[in-house]
This record gives C-alpha cells, structure tokens and sequence, in this order.
C-alpha cells in the first residue's frame, strides 16, 4: 500500500489535530485562559511556524514534544 507523500502542500491537512490536542493541553495546564487564548498562542509562537513549514519535521512530533516547546516559549 502506498502512503501518501507529506509535501508544503499538504503538511496543513496534519495540523487541525495536533493544534487542537495542543489548545486543550494549554486549556488543562493553565496556561491558556481559553480557547481563543490557546489558540492565539499557538498561531503566534515560533512553534506554529515550524509546524506549517514541512521540512522541520514538526508535524511528525508528538503532543507532549509539542507541548514542551510551546510552554518553553510563552
């Protein structure tokens, strides 16, 4: 079976998931006051921006590697 091959033009179908479970990790550890907080910091971190870029590899990183990072930079 062939898998489907991650280009810059498809590493954005990935994302809706991980930045989902990243917003509630925000919202259950206090770091977020809700959800548009959550969100608002996760669009605006240097995270996000390696996460849409698919020659980081980010989107290949699980939820507490992500987590990790994110809380390290807000």
């Amino acid at each position: 079976m062939n898998q489907p091959k991650i280009t810059q033009d498809n590493v954005h179908l990935l994302l809706p998931n991980k930045i989902a479970q990243l917003a509630n990790r925000l919202l259950q550890n206090g770091k977020a006051k809700d959800i548009a907080d959550a969100l608002t910091m996760i669009y605006t971190s240097p995270v996000y921006a390696k996460l849409e870029q698919e020659k980081t590899k980010y989107w290949w990183l699980g939820i507490n590697a992500l987590y990790q990072e994110i809380k390290d930079v807000i």
